[in-house]
């Protein structure tokens, strides 16, 4: 293709297509250029160069602020560190642009800007661009803003959106900002505003031509990134984010997802359904409960009570006694007729059986029967008095076996035994000695258990320590360290400081004994001698405690002679320890000899028996004492168990002393108790053989009266009979006249009960009291729970009466019962139903359902009803079907749209390798050319794989269990897919699934090199890959990348081409003017030469020290070059 350098750039020389370039833009009050300012653009290249801080970004976000969104930050190319949303606080914004902020400062109200104006006053700002094409047809954008004094956020100002179909000049908006730009001002200064940045953005698009089938937003959003000089270090990353937008996978994927949620959604509803059905179903049983506990209790209460005689309750009692009582009364009237002929018949049998008694007895007296009756007379005596004796004797045996150990069995035995009983009955010396014999082992018992407690608890305390010392010495050192806020370790005893050497051991008892109070002194630092004496003086103390303030932190580095006393002793490290060896090489130097002939060979001397000598003073005794010496307590712990074990010995000799003394006293107590029984027995009490002997005389007087008459026997006999005959008539005549008394007295009463029982009935039908079926029924049941004779078994009337009179006796606590029953269901229904809502609510909240069991109830059962008529419940296994056949189709339709956007990421590389063909890179005989590769991914390929297989598995039928399982793998197959998937990106993002790089091929398209990681090249390279790969991107995004040049040519590239020299910066802005494109660079001072060859207009930004910046021509072109050709 033929390229012609024009003011529109390097075109196809046969192009008639439409272009519009930027002709000029127009400042008012924008950052730091302040009032009105107006810049020319070449129609080939603009160049702004200036310091840093001098005001190029600020020219370049003038464009940005003008046609771009919101979402795009200012000053992208310099501030890339920045932080917080675009056009925030923290960043610059329209109001900082639109008051000129200079910088801020701290003050005591808070942080304070300083701005070129604006400052408690009214702005405003503007900014305009004038586009042109080849036929000379104008189109100005303008945007506008209003500040208030008080505007603090972009809410806060006056926004204006225009445009005019010709030039304009923003001065001209003066008069409107007076007006704070009201719209009839903006319309009346030649503008045509519009009310959203959507309807202004959409006729600039339209108007101007930018992005492809009017989605002019994407080629807005890549001329933002192209001016902000993003970084990206590969070929592939440049492409993808340049090129290709999002693919079509998302959207397949969305829809997938959301379609299984949706159907999954259903499937919850119906688990749901099934669920809140389940919960729901107890509460109509709960109702019915409810309902027959409040109709038992209003049956009760209508009963009224027994007592009242015109209630229900007290008629229908009298109704059913009156009958009962009837059939007592005939009853009774029967009995006591049958009552009186048997006692008549018996008294005729008793005067009968008299009459054959006096008969008899006259017989048996002629016959000689009075000495027979003598003999059996005494014969019946002799045998009682047989029983009691022998029962003295055997009482008299066991005594005297149990207690003494003897047996009696004559006169002068027993006569012996109770003197003896009487000697010892008052000897009172025993049992004071058998007593006072328990008393002692008594007192020995508890004193030796006390003595082993001691031993014990001593043991444990000294288990619990280190040391030798005494307990109550420690107590008392705890109550004096508490009293001055000191702890035990602060305050030690000198004898817990010190040990004595194991290969001295047998010193030990001398070493006690030389040292004597000294080892038990407290010692403590001198610097705390006079708060503790101040805190200690109020402390009561059972043992005297002796103190020393004493310095600590002595060097321990005094000698010690292994032949004295101190120096056959180990001692503690502490702060003390220096202090002490001191004090004791000093005054406890006894020199430890083996006998008493050696104490006066030295000045202080100490035998094994512990005898001291000083000089000519010394000191003996006081040996057997307690050790109190050493950290370790070993000695004392091996000490203490012996005594203990001596102490339990004794223990238990004292414990069998008490049982044995115990014992004895047992042993004289029943002595005793023999003794006083003995003295009280005569021998004719236990004389058993004398008894017997004399009832064998009377029954030999027996046996001869008998011998000589044998018809005495058989009168006697029948005698005897008939008595018995007698008393048995007499007592059943008693019995009979006694039970027909008592019938005639309760027929009499039974029939007082029947007038009162008719009595009630007729005042109670005459009050009009009339019992219900249901009371009755309520009643009868009461009686028949109630009733005993439950059985079936035949019942008379007056047990009947009696069960029945039983069961009234009962009736108000039966009635009570039955009430707190009813009350009970009651409140048990009540409150399952009250916890049935409360879940309910809980598990699915709503907030028209109450919990209330009565007031809700029509609420939750009317639920139950809709889902028991819908039956969403019970279709869950068809659903599932429909589910997964369904699924199966999506799932069918994500795998094609995976295959299908890989190909058509393939195909949109053409159209920019065609674009690329016609341009030089790096020379004449050389192109760029796009290459795609599919990358080999294991977990895409198994992804798609699982999609295939998973596709063919839902075509076919399956069980229950089966499709459960389907679904199961399907939802972690959906899961995979959703946007916030760990590996959805990795899955669904199919750009992922191609590797893009670029080659340099010749003429014949043969590779020549490779452009993969832009950022292997070099400043100049890399920038001019860049620019051949976005430029032709833009021209692709722009949506004419078929036509001859793009329609839309302005490109600002803000601090790029920076990194190259003047021959590769040549070549990359002759890349994007090949492509058609009109550039604006910014760029520091230090590239000016590099970038100034390639451009035609040349401005030079300044800034003065007030913050105010300009723009200075360098190089220009006149005001008809910069407009159409």
């Amino acid at each position: 293709m033929t390229m012609v350098d024009t003011l529109f750039g390097l075109v196809p020389a046969a192009s008639t297509g439409q272009q519009w370039i930027a002709r000029d833009l127009q400042l008012v009050n924008w950052g730091g250029y302040d009032g009105h300012h107006r810049i020319r653009l070449a129609s080939t290249a603009t160049l702004l160069s200036g310091g840093s801080g001098s005001g190029k970004s600020t020219l370049m976000d003038a464009y940005i602020a003008l046609l771009m969104p919101h979402t795009t930050p200012f000053n992208g190319a310099s501030n890339g560190g920045v932080v917080g949303r675009p056009r925030g606080k923290d960043q610059r914004n329209i109001l900082s642009y639109a008051r000129g902020k200079l910088d801020e400062s701290r003050t005591q109200d808070g942080t304070r800007q300083r701005v070129l104006r604006g400052d408690g006053r009214d702005t405003w700002s503007a900014i305009a661009m004038t586009w042109v094409d080849q036929a000379g047809t104008e189109l100005t954008g303008v945007r506008a803003w209003y500040v208030p004094s008080a505007a603090r956020l972009l809410d806060d100002v006056v926004p204006v959106r225009a445009t005019c179909d010709s030039a304009f000049d923003l001065r001209e908006l003066e008069a409107a900002a007076g007006q704070r730009f009201s719209r009839p001002a903006v319309a009346a200064a030649g503008l045509t505003p519009f009310d959203t940045d959507r309807d202004f953005t959409a006729r600039l698009y339209s108007t101007l031509g930018i992005g492809a089938s009017g989605d002019g937003s994407k080629a807005v959003a890549l001329l933002g990134r192209i001016q902000a000089g993003q970084q990206i270090t590969t070929v592939d990353a440049l492409y993808k984010a340049m090129v290709l937008e999002e693919p079509d996978t998302f959207a397949t994927a969305d829809a997938v997802v959301e379609q299984f949620d949706k159907l999954t959604g259903t499937r919850e509803q119906m688990i749901t359904a099934r669920q809140q059905v389940k919960a729901l179903e107890p509460i109509r049983g709960f109702r019915d409960a409810i309902e027959q506990g409040a109709e038992r209790l209003r049956v009760i209460e209508a009963i009224g009570s027994f007592e009242d005689r015109t209630s229900p309750a007290a008629l229908w009692r009298h109704a059913r006694r009156l009958d009962l009582l009837r059939a007592v009364e005939a009853d009774l009237q029967r009995r006591q007729r049958h009552a009186r002929g048997l006692a008549a018949e018996t008294e005729a049998r008793i005067s009968a059986a008299k009459a054959e008694l006096d008969g008899v007895r006259e017989t048996l007296w002629a016959s000689g029967g009075d000495r027979l009756a003598t003999a059996q007379r005494e014969m019946r005596g002799a045998q009682a008095r047989l029983d009691e004796v022998a029962r003295a004797r055997r009482r008299l045996d066991e005594t005297l076996a149990d207690a003494l150990g003897e047996a009696v069995t004559t006169e002068a035995e027993l006569d012996r035994l109770v003197a003896r009983a009487r000697a010892a009955l008052d000897d009172a010396d025993a049992k004071a000695t058998a007593r006072q014999a328990l008393f002692d082992a008594m007192s020995e018992k508890k004193e030796a258990a006390a003595d082993l407690a001691d031993l014990r608890a001593d043991r444990d305390a000294v288990a619990r320590r280190r040391d030798n010392i005494p307990g109550d010495l420690h107590a008392a050192r705890a109550a004096l360290a508490k009293a001055a806020g000191l702890t035990p370790e602060e305050l030690p005893f000198v004898a817990e400081l010190v040990e004595v050497r194991t290969e001295h051991e047998p010193w030990r008892d001398a070493f006690n004994l030389a040292l004597g109070g000294f080892a038990t002194r407290v010692l403590l630092d001198v610097a705390h001698l006079g708060a503790f004496r101040k805190a200690i003086d109020a402390v009561p103390t059972a043992r005297r405690i002796r103190f020393q303030g004493v310095p600590t932190g002595v060097r321990d580095d005094v000698a010690l002679d292994a032949r004295t006393l101190p120096g056959r002793l180990d001692y503690r490290s502490g702060p003390f320890t220096g202090w002490l060896r001191g004090e004791l090489a000093s005054r406890f130097a006894y020199q430890c000899v083996d006998t008493p002939g050696e104490l006066s060979q030295h000045a202080k001397a100490l035998t094994r028996s512990g005898q001291v000598s000083d000089g000519t003073q010394g000191s003996h005794g006081g040996s057997g004492g307690a050790n109190v010496l050493g950290f370790t307590n070993t000695r004392r712990l091996a000490h203490l168990d012996q005594q203990i074990a001596r102490a339990q010995e004794r223990l238990a000799l004292a414990e069998a002393q008490v049982l044995e003394a115990e014992r004895r006293i047992d042993r004289h107590d029943a002595a005793q108790r023999a003794y006083a029984a003995l003295v009280e027995v005569t021998w004719e009490q236990v004389d058993v053989a004398a008894v017997e002997a004399e009832q064998e005389r009377w029954a030999q007087v027996i046996d001869g009266v008998t011998a000589g008459s044998p018809e005495i026997t058989s009168l006697q006999t029948r005698a005897t009979e008939l008595d018995v005959t007698i008393q048995v008539l007499a007592e059943e005549l008693g019995r009979t006249k006694g039970e027909a008394r008592t019938l005639a007295e309760q027929w009499s009463a039974t029939t007082d009960d029947v007038d009162a029982a008719q009595l009630a009935l007729d005042d109670a039908q005459s009050a009009g009291t009339l019992v219900d079926p249901a009371t009755t029924a309520y009643l009868d049941g009461l009686l028949t729970s109630g009733s005993e004779h439950a059985t079936g078994a035949p019942v008379g009337p007056v047990d009947a009466l009696a069960a029945f009179d039983a069961v009234l006796a009962r009736a108000g606590e039966h009635l009570r019962a039955d009430r707190q029953a009813a009350q009970q269901a009651v409140a048990t229904a009540r409150d399952a139903l009250r916890r049935t809502f409360e879940t309910f609510v809980e598990r699915w909240p709503d907030p028209n359902l109450g919990t209330d069991p009565d007031a809700s109830y029509n609420d939750f059962a009317r639920i139950l009803a809709e889902l028991e008529t819908s039956g969403l419940h019970e279709l869950e296994a068809e659903w599932r079907k429909s589910l997964l056949r369904l699924s199966g189709n999506d799932l069918a339709d994500l795998h094609s749209a995976l295959a299908r956007s890989v190909r058509e990421i393939k195909e949109r590389i053409r159209p920019v390798n065609d674009i690329l063909e016609d341009l030089p890179f790096a020379d004449d005989e050389h192109r760029l050319r796009i290459d795609a590769r599919d990358t080999q991914s294991t977990v895409v390929a198994r992804f798609r794989k699982e999609l295939r297989d998973l596709r063919e598995v839902l075509a076919t039928d399956a069980t229950d269990a089966e499709r459960e399982r389907r679904y199961l793998r399907m939802a972690r197959v959906i899961d995979r897919i959703r946007r916030t998937a760990p590996d959805f990106a990795d899955l669904v993002d199919v750009r992922r699934h191609v590797r893009l790089s670029a080659e340099k091929v010749d003429l014949e398209g043969n590779h020549v090199a490779l452009y993969d990681h832009i950022g292997e090249k070099s400043g100049g390279e890399s920038q001019e890959l860049v620019a051949f790969i976005v430029g032709a991107a833009l021209r692709y995004q722009l949506g004419d990348a078929g036509a001859p040049r793009p329609r839309y040519a302005p490109v600002f590239l803000d601090e790029a081409l920076i990194k190259a020299d003047a021959r590769f910066t040549g070549r990359a802005v002759g890349a994007w003017r090949g492509l058609g494109f009109q550039l604006v660079i910014g760029a520091p001072n230090d590239k000016f030469g590099a970038l100034e060859p390639h451009v035609d207009l040349k401005y030079v930004v300044l800034k003065d020290t007030a913050g105010r910046s300009r723009t200075k021509p360098v190089a220009g072109v006149p005001d008809d070059a910069a407009g159409p050709a």
